[in-house]
């Protein structure tokens, strides 16, 4: 008995181990986009490069992110706003393949197929979206311009359509920003430490009341 009473409490605490392992990887959960780069919503006047990303057909929230300062072309405005991109293996990022892993089943090796593919805009603020004439590479953004990159599916090249959010900038940033993860003003995961604390204090009084067992026991 004394035996199955050990083996029986090393469970316990190998679970007590898993719980804890499993409540802390999710407190470290990775966001959608880079973080420390970028700032959610519209950049707030000139400084900047607002970047929209509208994923048209393939689902999710269109993004709204600012790159501030100077942006050397569309390519950086699009990485220092944040988003993860992936190019072709061919082209490199002068092909854009994908933006935050989307579209998932691409296989970004050659030119993405044309009934598939972002498309490129540009606009000054308040004006009306303009499909780019040159790459991304090439495109040397403004003070205050937006660009815009828009997902067509099942669309000729000349039917591409721009971005649904206009270029327009606004005072606040946009509804779909994610709030923190915590409420409180730290940010500490209290109720994962109370949640540790109550699994450790039933570990201890099984362990006791085992021990009371065995001494009865003998």
């Amino acid at each position: 008995m004394r035996f199955v009473h050990a083996r029986h409490w090393g469970r316990v605490l190998a679970g007590c181990a898993l719980l804890v392992a499993t409540g802390l990887g999710g407190a470290a959960s990775a966001s959608a986009t880079t973080p420390g780069k970028g700032v959610a919503g519209y950049c707030q006047d000139d400084n900047g490069v607002t970047v929209i990303v509208d994923f048209q057909g393939l689902g999710g929230e269109t993004l709204i992110r600012c790159a501030p300062g100077k942006q050397e072309n569309g390519v950086t405005a699009l990485q220092n706003a944040g988003f993860d991109l992936a190019g072709t293996g061919k082209y490199g990022l002068s092909v854009m393949c994908k933006i935050e892993g989307k579209p998932a089943d691409q296989a970004c090796t050659d030119m993405p197929p044309e009934k598939a593919s972002w498309s490129f805009w540009t606009a000054t603020n308040g004006g009306k979206w303009a499909s780019a004439q040159v790459g991304a590479q090439s495109w040397k953004p403004p003070a205050g311009a937006f660009e815009g990159w828009s997902f067509a599916i099942g669309k000729a090249y000349a039917e591409y359509p721009p971005p649904r959010t206009e270029p327009v900038r606004k005072a606040t940033a946009p509804a779909q920003t994610p709030a923190p993860a915590s409420t409180s003003d730290s940010g500490f995961p209290w109720s994962l430490v109370i949640g540790i604390v109550v699994v450790v204090l039933l570990v201890v009084a099984g362990t006791v009341v085992a021990v009371r067992r065995r001494r009865a026991a003998e």
